[in-house]
């Protein structure tokens, strides 16, 4: 079963907030570059350092290899994420067809507000370790 669905006008709207917030723009040529994981890594490494190892992808051109790193991704980032992409999605991310990358980047969108909100949680606890 897909994991990539279509987004809804809401959903759309916090995306697009989120992609201004990092200063990505979602255009035919970003879209393109999209196809590649490799490409998601990087952006998501900015945002993420600890989640996202560059060294694991090489630059890929056919759309089995990018498949191929697709899979690397989904393994090494994706799964810590609690996102799991199936073979299906893969290939639709990879051919770019149209409302995949933005359903995958609203999900990872999900996961880097709830990082955000796990380490704001970490440091108050901490620092209340430190009241005593």
């Amino acid at each position: 079963m897909s994991r990539l669905t279509k987004l809804n006008d809401m959903e759309h709207l916090m995306l697009n907030h989120w992609l201004d917030t990092h200063d990505i723009k979602l255009d035919y040529h970003t879209r393109n570059q999209f196809r590649d994981a490799l490409a998601i890594a990087r952006v998501f490494e900015k945002i993420h350092p600890e989640v996202v190892d560059l060294h694991s992808y090489i630059p890929r051109t056919s759309v089995a290899m990018m498949i191929e790193n697709w899979k690397i991704f989904n393994i090494r980032v994706l799964t810590k994420l609690n996102i799991c992409i199936s073979q299906t999605d893969m290939e639709r991310l990879a051919l770019g067809t149209e409302g995949a990358i933005e359903s995958l980047l609203y999900d990872l969108m999900v996961a880097d507000y709830s990082l955000m909100m796990r380490f704001d949680s970490d440091k108050s606890f901490n620092h209340f370790d430190d009241v005593d």
